[in-house]
This record gives structure tokens, sequence and C-alpha cells, in this order.
């Protein structure tokens, strides 16, 4: 199969949010949502989402222009709910409050509740890099998609609660650290699926089972508990349980003015040194938090974006 451009799988996504008369501010962000995941090589949140807001919206489980309500604020915190709504459209108006806020008070902090899934958090956090700040996002599941055991355990009680950080660098692409606290993220056992290979079974607490493991054993478990905790109970979305929680993401949303604190032309010089110093060791090819991703997009922005056979197949019977 051949590999499609960004801009015709952003038109592909557009026709289809379209037809179901998704407001195109809305279907834009949604959409670029998808697509700069794919980019950056990040498939298992990227295009592959399309069907599944489909269903959704099929079902009445996301409102296009769904009010995003401030429960509570201050100068320098909001607790939001999102109505439901599309969960890029929710994150992306989460970070932009947060980015003001920080521009006035050095440091925000912002929680969300009733969000539907947001997808890839590294692109968020990139908004505060933007902004030459540094934005530090964690989710969970809404309290519901439980599929990762606890460490020693093997039954799910979490679900994979990523985290994600960016930090900006004067002049040159911003540090991303973008990653599950279970081994991997889950929608890449769904890319195994429809790529038609077989799921690791380092992946699993047991070759039978789709439950995941905690990344690292009981530091990533720790991790996770970390991230149910600010994303669920904090946000009121809930943590982690049994029974029938709805699955979305409880938000925890956190941005630093880096010039609050020291010169933004210092600061990265010292980032840029601490960079150099990492990669100084002539025999490894050593490579910071996100570089990897920013290859990717290069390499794919020359030969095209791969979408796997089932991907595609679901994308045109839409």
């Amino acid at each position: 199969m051949p590999n499609r451009t960004a801009a015709q799988l952003t038109q592909i996504c557009r026709n289809v949010f379209q037809k179901w008369d998704v407001p195109d501010a809305e279907a834009e962000i949604v959409t670029k949502s998808m697509v700069d995941a794919n980019r950056v090589g990040h498939d298992s949140h990227g295009v592959i989402h399309l069907p599944k807001y489909v269903r959704e919206l099929e079902a009445g489980l996301i409102q296009p222009s769904a009010p995003i309500d401030t429960l509570h604020e201050s100068a320098s915190i909001a607790v939001l709910d999102g109505n439901w709504g599309f969960g890029p459209v929710i994150a992306t108006r989460a970070m932009e409050i947060a980015i003001q806020k920080a521009k006035k008070t050095d440091v925000s902090t912002v929680v969300v509740s009733r969000c539907n899934e947001v997808g890839r958090l590294g692109g968020y956090a990139s908004l505060a890099a933007d902004a030459a700040m540094l934005g530090l996002l964690m989710a969970n599941d809404h309290g519901g998609g439980t599929c990762v055991a606890p460490h020693g355990g093997n039954e799910p009680r979490l679900s994979t609660n990523p985290i994600a950080c960016a930090v900006p660098i004067r002049g040159k692409q911003p540090i991303v650290l973008d990653m599950a606290t279970s081994v991997v993220a889950s929608g890449k056992m769904r890319l195994k699926q429809h790529q038609g290979e077989a799921v690791p079974d380092a992946w699993r607490v047991n070759a039978d089972s789709d439950v995941l493991l905690p990344f690292g054993g009981y530091k990533g478990f720790g991790l996770s508990v970390i991230v149910d905790i600010l994303a669920g109970a904090l946000s009121g979305a809930g943590c982690s349980r049994s029974g029938d929680a709805r699955v979305g993401n409880g938000l925890f949303v956190t941005v630093l003015n880096i010039a609050s604190f020291r010169g933004f032309p210092g600061f990265s010089a010292e980032l840029q040194r601490f960079i150099d110093y990492l990669k100084s060791e002539k025999r490894a090819d050593i490579r910071v938090p996100g570089e990897r991703g920013f290859q990717e997009q290069r390499k794919r922005e020359r030969e095209g974006i791969p979408i796997d056979e089932e991907t595609w197949q679901q994308i045109q019977e839409l």
C-alpha cells in the first residue's frame, strides 16, 4: 500500500467530520491531533482513531459543540467540566487556559473531568513549549478502561495512565517526553492486531491475556498510581475502579513560566550544554526525549505516512 501524505489524511478526516456536521473549528483540532500523531510516528494515536470517533458520534458519546464549563477558578488554577465533548478540543482549551494563567501567576494548574479521549498528550504539552513555557500533562481513563495490572498482580486495575512533558529550548525543537506508565500504550496492542502481528509476551502478564504490565515493575506501577490520583481524584473524574465507569480522560495540566524563574536564554544554554554532554559518548547513538519523533516526522514528510491495511480499510468503510 502506498504511503499517504499528511494533507491527504487531513482531507479524509475533515470530509468525515463534515458529514457529521462537526463544527469546522473542532474538526480542525481533532484532525490535527490525529495526523500530527501519525507524522511523528505515534500511529497508535493517529487516524486509527477516526473509526472510533465515528462510532462514538453515532452512539452519542461525543457531543460536538459541548460547552467547556469552569466549575471553580482562581488566578492560578481552574477546574473544568468538558461535558463529554471532543477530547482534543477540551485538552487544547485546558492547555490554553493554563498558559494564560502562568503568564500572570508564574505557575498554573488546570484539571478536567468529563472529557472524551484526547489522544497523544505530547502535542498538548508542546503548546506550552511553543510559548516558551514548560508543560506537564497526565491522564487517566476517567476511572474506566482498566487494562494494566498492578505490580505483582494479574488482573487489570489501572489504565495506561500516560505522562507528557515538553521543555522549550531557544532556536531548537523542544524536549518532549510522552510515555505510558504501562509497558506500551494500549493503542499499540490494537495496532499490532491491525498489522496481523503477534503481541509480544513481554507486554502482557501472560501469553493468554490482554492485560498489560506496568513498565519497570513497581516503578511504573508507582507512577501510574500518582497519575490516577492527580488526573482522577483531583479533577473529580475518579480513579480507576471496577464496574461500569465510562471511559474518557481525566486530565491534570501544569504549566511553568520559565521566565519567572530565570532568563530564557540562560535556561536554553544550560539545556543545550546538558544535551551535548549526554551525547558526548562517541560509541552510542543517544537521542533525547522527543528527538526520535522529530526525526520520524522529517522522514515521513519526505516519504509519506504508512497506514496499515486494516486501518485503511476501516477508514474507507466510513
